[in-house]
């Protein structure tokens, strides 16, 4: 699938089915059962660092100065045109450093993953309704003739990886117009992590979890992308309150939901953290890495501020 563009995101579960057919309407029941928005606790907002804000100055304890930049992955033009105030941050530093570094490399390593093995089918292994739903859903996504008949060789995180976005566009995305102005400035560049460390972080979760996640994403699949907006003009409003708000919902698996968060959030922030902290000791770093990591709980701003680091808002 060389044609499809590398997109992981913090899965939006959200219910809102709007199917005509009733087969599939029937089997997403248990999706749609007791999802809604809950409003963040007063307790929880109090605990907030910040209630706004994708720039920050970060000060280590040596008075080296940093940047935190908190992205989205994103091709809409409102989020990939970055502002003046992050461009002269990354200006004025000596090195850029990206979640993950976008190039052909990577692609050709998210792809070499991405399909079962062993004579294995995602439709052998996904209920046939699901399935024809997911066909019919991926039809949008523009891929080739071969591209589409592969679709039943697909990992389920694959699968709803591919669905769990808007379509693809011809157009940059927010980290690739950074790193374009990194090489104009020739600073250094380099990475949190690769591409096969996204996805064995992802496939740390069992066959039963990532297709019931593939189950949850076909079945609210309007919805996902519906919503994929409201968070795109929270984002552009830099409003972290309102992002988390988003993301504070229940789900119809909360124990499936805390899992993918430990191993795609909590426990890759643990990782990036070590890697940050050795990178800001000598200063003029700049780092962009997806707003969730920044302002989540157990989210980087919080851990360097643990660790007596000053953190200001800049933009």
């Amino acid at each position: 699938m060389k044609k499809i563009r590398i997109a992981l995101f913090l899965l939006m579960m959200i219910s809102n089915l709007s199917f005509a057919n009733n087969d599939i309407r029937n089997k997403c029941k248990e999706f749609s059962k007791n999802i809604e928005k809950s409003a963040l606790s007063l307790d929880f907002k109090r605990n907030i660092l910040f209630e706004s804000g994708v720039l920050w100055e970060v000060t280590t304890p040596n008075k080296k100065i940093n940047y935190l930049f908190g992205t989205m992955h994103s091709q809409d033009y409102s989020v990939s045109r970055y502002p003046p105030e992050v461009r002269l941050a990354l200006v004025n530093s000596k090195k850029l450093i990206l979640e993950i570094i976008p190039s052909n490399q990577e692609n050709i390593a998210y792809i070499d993953k991405m399909y079962l093995e062993n004579g294995k089918q995602l439709n052998h292994i996904l209920e046939d309704v699901f399935f024809k739903q997911l066909k019919e859903q991926i039809k949008n996504y523009n891929l080739t003739d071969e591209e589409f008949k592969n679709i039943k060789y697909l990992k389920p995180w694959a699968a709803f990886n591919l669905i769990g976005r808007p379509k693809t566009v011809n157009a940059p995305t927010l980290e690739r117009n950074l790193l374009k102005l990194a090489k104009q400035r020739m600073l250094h560049i380099g990475s949190l992590e690769s591409m096969d460390e996204i996805i064995s972080s992802l496939e740390k979760l069992s066959d039963n979890d990532q297709l019931n996640i593939l189950r949850d994403t076909i079945c609210n699949h309007k919805s996902i992308i519906k919503e994929t907006k409201i968070l795109v003009d929270l984002y552009v409003q830099r409003d972290i309150l309102g992002i988390l708000n988003f993301n504070n919902k229940k789900y119809f698996d909360e124990d499936l939901y805390k899992r993918y968060m430990q191993l795609m959030l909590y426990d890759r922030n643990k990782k990036m953290l070590h890697k940050i902290i050795n990178e800001f000791e000598d200063g003029g770093i700049f780092v962009a890495v997806g707003i969730l990591h920044l302002i989540s709980e157990q989210g980087l701003l919080e851990e360097l501020s643990n660790q007596e680091y000053k953190l200001k808002v800049i933009y």
